[in-house]
């Protein structure tokens, strides 16, 4: 993997870092096989429910029915009772890749989901002995028990990534994947146009517009109108405080959880966002090995709707620390402030989401490379 995703964490000195790295993989590999479990046993209200409801109401031909709330939840509520609402708010690239899984019974299809997507994570970001690092990242668990996509977005972003400086037209389609959810990709294009990655643009936008015109053959207008007349209703919900504020991983639900007005809290996410975008310039401008990592620790600070499963794309900047490990206390620090929200799934953090205080670590400790670049 080239620098721009970071592996190979350094062979000298102790080794209880690596030692505690494989039981931490260890014991996320067990929770995710007793998700699977349970899942077939007893089936639970998690996120992967609304991904196979949606693939079947594609495959029954209605697949606009899938962003209508109260149709998509009568294919959950055919696995298991629940009064809450679990929406399917992507786009209908990304209903692309769930429709296969609405052909097999909801328990098969959540264990294939999380074997395939995990294995697909392991391939591209566990290379080079780093795979019990990138295991070990807290947010692992996040997808494997509640079936969410992770996995499959860490992944291309980090493929991406990985491409680029030999495959620049590949590395950009790679990251043009990210259509299926493009708040991650937004400042894709920044950095890109930044260090003037032409041939990575046009591969991006070839890919990116593949993928929306495949879907619209597939399911037709009515999907996409459907979609976007859902997504204002959906998106307005997090200005209500209809998720508590510290299931949110950004800044804007942080400020929210410390008692900040809305307003207040948007003008913040907003500023922070706009400074996360110079950072991703200033490093893809000036080349800078770091420029990957940057790119990946920035992007969880520009969307306001974000949770913690998305904080998985911290593993690209974290992999990178622990190869050059010039602040040893950085890597523990951020591990456990993405380990916080993960305690929370389990009652046992009441705290706010740290996510966002862990990609500001990732970016302070990243940055000193660029500086020393133009010094």
């Amino acid at each position: 993997m080239s620098d721009a995703v970071a592996t190979r964490p350094r062979e000298s000195g102790i080794r209880w870092p690596i030692v505690l790295a494989a039981s931490c993989s260890a014991l996320f590999v067990a929770v995710a096989i007793l998700a699977c479990v349970l899942n077939y046993s007893r089936p639970k209200v998690v996120d992967f429910l609304s991904y196979w409801a949606a693939g079947r109401l594609a495959l029954s031909g209605a697949a606009a029915s899938a962003y209508d709330i109260d149709l998509h939840h009568a294919v959950e509520r055919s696995v298991v009772a629940f009064n809450g609402r679990l929406p399917f708010p992507y786009p209908p690239p990304f209903l692309l890749i769930v429709t296969p899984f609405g052909l097999l019974p909801f328990w098969a299809a959540f264990a294939i989901w999380v074997a395939l997507t995990g294995a697909i994570y392991a391939l591209v970001m566990g290379r080079h002995r780093a795979l019990p690092y990138a295991l070990s990242q807290p947010s692992v668990v996040a997808n494997v028990l509640i079936g969410q996509n992770g996995f499959l977005t860490t992944s291309i972003f980090g493929g991406g990534l990985e491409a680029l400086p030999r495959r620049p037209m590949l590395g950009g389609a790679i990251l043009g994947l990210l259509a299926i959810k493009p708040q991650l990709g937004i400042l894709i294009p920044f950095a890109l146009i930044a260090g003037r990655e032409w041939r990575a643009i046009t591969g991006s936008a070839l890919s990116a517009i593949t993928g929306v015109l495949v879907a619209l053959v597939a399911f037709g207008p009515n999907a996409y109108a459907s979609f976007f007349r859902m997504v204002p209703g959906f998106t307005a919900q997090l200005g209500t405080g209809a998720w508590p504020w510290n299931e949110v991983a950004s800044v804007y639900a942080l400020l929210r959880f410390a008692g900040l007005p809305q307003a207040a809290a948007m003008v913040a996410q907003v500023a922070t966002a706009l400074f996360a975008a110079a950072l991703v310039w200033r490093a893809w401008r000036l080349n800078i090995g770091e420029r990957g990592p940057i790119l990946a620790a920035a992007t969880l600070l520009v969307p306001p709707y974000l949770f913690t499963y998305d904080a998985l794309l911290l593993a690209i900047p974290a992999l990178w620390l622990i190869k050059h490990p010039r602040q040893r206390w950085v890597y523990p620090a951020m591990w456990l402030l993405c380990f916080l929200p993960i305690a929370n799934f389990f009652d046992l953090y009441p705290g706010p989401n740290t996510i966002p205080l862990a990609a500001m670590l990732c970016l302070w400790a990243l940055h000193a490379p660029v500086r020393d670049a133009t010094e």
